[in-house]
This record gives C-alpha cells, structure tokens and sequence, in this order.
C-alpha cells in the first residue's frame, strides 16, 4: 500500500528573494505548473483541501511564502 500524493510532495515554494529574482516568464510557468499539478491532483482523487497558494494566485497575489 502506498500513500497518496499529496499536493505538498508536487509543490516547490519560492522565498520573496526567489521569486523577485526570476524573469516574469518563468512566474507565469511557476502559476502555471502549480495551478496544473493541484488539477492535476484534483482529477485523481485528491481529497485535501485547496492550498492558500492557490488562492493567492487566483487572487492575482504574488505566491512567494
């Protein structure tokens, strides 16, 4: 038996500095692959709750932590 994969296991979290540090290509990637891995997630089952990252960006915040 294996657990599930968690939306914690697939995210990567960028600092304030980390993210002021990176082109606006790549943050729009960033938003891109992390609102797609918690799709992702979500089609297979993934019963957590929707992370405050998330809500951020849908929010048009900046989703450093």
């Amino acid at each position: 038996w294996q657990e599930p994969v968690t939306f914690e296991d697939v995210a990567v979290y960028l600092s304030r500095a980390e993210w002021d540090a990176i082109a606006e290509g790549q943050r729009e990637l960033y938003r891109s692959v992390m609102l797609d891995n918690y799709r992702l997630l979500t089609s297979l089952g993934y019963p957590g709750p929707k992370p405050d990252i998330l809500y951020r960006m849908e929010r048009g915040e900046e989703p450093w932590v």
